[in-house]
């Protein structure tokens, strides 16, 4: 996974504003325990100027028991802690602010007048801009030490840089995860499983392209009306990770659920700049380490709540759980290796080379020599 910096390449279309306020919201507290302590992690401020007094406002996709919104409390209550209660982050999950819309989330943040925080996926940023789709490339990671690798290393780094480039702060990846699939029809363990599923995808032209290739009607619908679309039948099933699932209670309607690992996504926790930049070098300092700490709890916590959540669901019957060993993974590599050529070719249209994009979005190259370059 090392050299991301071709295949990582992305900008963003954003406008810088200053940040507004808005009233304190009512939340939740973070999940203390006998590690994640805000009163003893919380960064130390160690200069002289006096913190002003700061409401930022937090958003994400996902409904306020998910591990999203559990960073965004965390985040909140760091900051409250090495400031005094001078700077509070209000979280609005399931993107309260925008409606419901994802996409509207992260241009909310961009203008940075309503949202100054946020915690979303890359596939939805890839609304503004193809590149970001390079993270969930169907296959592209086999397990967690494939992600960790690479985010962690060039081409982490390089998402961060870029994302600088268009006003957003990115202070840390965080995790999504793997997208199980679950359905009420039936277990999905081979691709012609999928020819008689209505399926609810997300926001996003690369899972549109490869739920067309395993021959799938997929339809897109913001999250957060989900829930109500299987239980009323109008969706047979969605695809997301296990926490996701939890975090909307979708076990709740859904009878199956296959953990086949088809496809990766991450969340990137971007501050506005113009939020940001209001703040000295030293309270930057620890805006930057209460942030990060923030963003490796949510992976922590992420990771646990998957294998406690499948060994109940196991345990409870609540889903009939078919694991990746009992999938035909192949059958699902073979109808959409087609998706291969449908990136090279969005990449193309954004300013890239024949040249980056194919040498980027080869297989045989995405796990060793993968690099970002290239203008939207």
């Amino acid at each position: 996974m090392k050299n991301w910096k071709k295949a990582l390449s992305l900008c963003l279309a954003a406008a810088i504003l200053s940040p507004g306020t808005l009233a304190s919201a009512e939340y939740a507290d973070y999940e203390a325990s006998d590690v994640y302590v805000a009163s003893e992690e919380a960064a130390v401020y160690t200069g002289t100027d006096e913190w002003p007094v700061t409401v930022w406002n937090y958003t994400c996709s996902t409904g306020d028991t998910s591990t999203w919104a559990q960073a965004g409390y965390y985040f909140n209550a760091l900051m409250q802690e090495s400031t005094d209660g001078a700077v509070m982050v209000n979280v609005y999950a399931a993107d309260q602010l925008t409606n419901g819309s994802q996409t509207d989330g992260i241009q909310a943040l961009m203008d940075g007048a309503t949202i100054q925080v946020s915690m979303h996926s890359n596939l939805i940023y890839a609304n503004f801009d193809t590149r970001f789709n390079v993270v969930s490339l169907p296959y592209l990671f086999e397990d967690y030490d494939d992600v960790d690798a690479a985010m962690a290393g060039e081409g982490g780094e390089a998402l961060k840089e870029v994302l600088a480039e268009y006003g957003l702060v990115c202070e840390g990846i965080g995790e999504n995860g793997f997208r199980q699939i679950t359905n009420s029809k039936k277990a999905i363990t081979t691709v012609s499983d999928l020819a008689d599923i209505k399926m609810r995808i997300c926001s996003n032209d690369l899972c549109a392209e490869v739920y067309s290739e395993w021959g799938c009607d997929a339809t897109v619908m913001n999250w957060s009306e989900t829930y109500t679309a299987l239980q009323q039948g109008t969706v047979d099933g969605e695809e997301n990770p296990e926490t996701a699932i939890a975090s909307n209670s979708v076990q709740d309607v859904q009878d199956y659920i296959s953990l086949w690992n088809a496809y990766y996504d991450c969340l990137f926790f971007c501050i506005n700049q113009s939020a940001y930049d209001q703040f000295t070098d030293e309270q930057k300092a620890v805006i930057d380490e209460n942030a990060a700490k923030a963003v490796a709890y949510q992976i922590a916590i992420n990771r646990e709540n998957v294998e406690e959540l499948v060994a109940e669901w196991t345990e409870s019957g609540a889903m009939e759980v078919t694991t990746l060993d009992e999938i035909d993974s192949d059958s699902f590599k073979e109808a959409c290796s087609g998706a291969e050529d449908w990136y090279i070719s969005q990449l193309t249209a954004n300013g890239m080379s024949e040249e980056e994009a194919q040498a980027t979005s080869t297989p045989s190259r995405r796990r060793s020599n993968c690099r970002v370059t290239g203008n939207r």
